[in-house]
């Protein structure tokens, strides 16, 4: 995941990024200068005796293109988790060995050996659902945005949430994988199931909930949440095998993509988290000229590799 238990998300700081203090969050200045607070946090009234003063949100370094905003640790994590994904779905698609184990496993009918955990493991299977998650995710976007006055992690919470519904949505349809009734795992054939939803849900929410304590909060137990999400996003996956309602492939699949769509959005974040400022000081059309620009402009147009 994204964010890791020492302290970073994998988008380490490299050449040409400043060199302020990180602080305790990991983010902001040591010092801020006046007229310095970030995009989307609302002024602090210092003035008044009645409010007292509280530290703007900590924002990503800014000025930064794609490719000073990926490190290399970033990079690394992303290259692994595509190219176990096309792997995964390649194999799928021709029937491979992952494929064939599918069927073995699938020959497992766990609640007719294990009928005492049919009940709980129904309940279980709903932790992967959206119903469940987005609230979660929502609540804890919707606490870290009150403390520090800004929006900044309500949007990415709802950015995510899109993301993953159109991402693996599409793939969904346009895969077509059989349901694991009917003891076919073809492609193109009308089924909805590959990749798996649930354990994509997991690993995006509880990567973003990792990355939002890991950028807001002071002395985070990042260790303990990550351990928490890998253990739940297990659960998921066991629970699903155990009522069989994906093939083994799908779930894997569905775990690399939501890791995928998580970079995804830390990158988002990283990248826009100057547009409000520079669409307040030029003008819409400046805001959105600096964000084509960052699409399309992978490294620096004045930086020599």
């Amino acid at each position: 995941m994204s964010a890791s238990p020492h302290g970073t998300d994998g988008h380490d700081i490299e050449p040409g990024d400043s060199t302020a203090s990180r602080g305790p969050v990991g983010l902001r200045p040591a010092v801020e200068a006046p007229g310095d607070e970030a995009p989307g946090d609302a002024p602090v009234d210092a003035a008044s005796p009645l409010r007292p003063s509280r530290e703007p949100a900590p924002q990503p370094q800014r000025g930064l293109w794609l490719a000073d905003l990926l490190g290399a640790k970033a990079r690394l994590i992303t290259a692994v988790l595509t190219t176990l994904f096309l792997l995964v779905t390649v194999d799928v698609f021709v029937q491979g060995p992952l494929t064939q184990l599918d069927k073995a496993i699938q020959g497992w009918d766990g609640e007719a050996e294990q009928p005492g955990l049919q009940d709980a493991a129904w309940v279980y299977d709903k932790m992967g659902q959206r119903s469940v998650l987005v609230p979660i995710l929502l609540v804890v976007a919707g606490v870290f945005a009150r403390r520090h006055r800004t929006w900044r992690p309500v949007v990415l919470a709802v950015v995510s949430f899109v993301a993953l519904n159109v991402v693996v949505g599409a793939m969904k349809i346009l895969i077509g994988r059989s349901e694991t009734e009917t003891g076919d795992p073809s492609v193109f054939d009308g089924g909805v199931i590959y990749p798996s939803g649930h354990s994509s849900n997991m690993v995006l929410t509880g990567g973003l909930i990792i990355y939002f304590f890991w950028r807001y909060a002071e002395d985070p137990p990042l260790r303990r949440l990550t351990v928490l999400v890998a253990v739940l996003t297990t659960l998921t996956c066991i629970t699903s095998l155990y009522v069989g309602s994906h093939w083994l492939t799908d779930l894997v699949a569905g775990a690399l993509v939501g890791g995928l769509l998580l970079q995804l959005v830390i990158l988002f974040d990283r990248a826009t988290v100057d547009f409000r400022e520079v669409k307040e000081r030029d003008g819409w059309s400046a805001g959105l000229k600096l964000l084509v620009t960052r699409a399309l402009s992978w490294s620096h147009p004045h930086r020599q590799d």
